[in-house]
């Protein structure tokens, strides 16, 4: 069950939710294309078949560094952002557990939305490379990777809230006891 706290966090910002989905559901495709790229390449495949796919899953996987990287220092300053609600929730007694528990829960809603539609966007990319590119470059779908780049996307923003917890609590009980409004 997800917390009314998180869904209002989330309401509040529907642009914001939307780009971090979109951002994760990027990351999601390019993670699963290359998996893909890779089972495509086949067991005997041509020099120019193989030096694209390596080439593709490079450029691929270069791109899934910087978006992981991204949403993790994303995920990291919005929590220092948010050190107000923090610092006023851990002053009426929240524990630093439940506090982890409310940023997993809207790490979770994000990244199961934006998994679904890397996905989605991963299918897109399979038609795409077939019509254009069915000479040098097969595209399988990778079934078995799903729960994966779901873990994936999990990992980078939820330990970038982790690690903006403790000093964005400490911050923001100063914020909430100050009473500067």
């Amino acid at each position: 069950m997800i917390d009314p706290f998180v869904l209002g966090h989330l309401r509040e910002n529907p642009l914001h939710a939307f780009a971090k989905a979109f951002a994760t559901a990027l990351e999601v495709s390019l993670l699963l294309g290359c998996v893909g790229i890779n089972r495509g390449i086949g067991p005997n495949p041509s020099i120019q078949r193989l030096n694209f796919g390596i080439f593709v899953c490079i450029l691929l996987l270069s791109a899934f560094a910087v978006s992981f990287l991204f949403l993790t220092v994303a995920r990291y300053s919005e929590v220092l952002e948010m050190n107000q609600e923090i610092g006023v929730l851990r002053v009426l007694g929240a524990s630093t557990g439940f506090m982890l528990e409310l940023l997993y829960q809207d790490t979770l809603v994000i990244a199961i939305l934006g998994t679904g539609a890397g996905i989605i966007l991963t299918f897109a990319v399979q038609w795409f490379v077939s019509v254009e590119f069915s000479g040098y470059l097969t595209l399988k779908p990778a079934y078995d990777c799903w729960p994966i780049s779901l873990a994936v996307s999990l990992i980078g923003p939820f330990s970038g809230a982790a690690l903006a917890l403790p000093r964005s609590t400490k911050q923001g009980i100063k914020e909430a006891l100050s009473a500067e409004e």
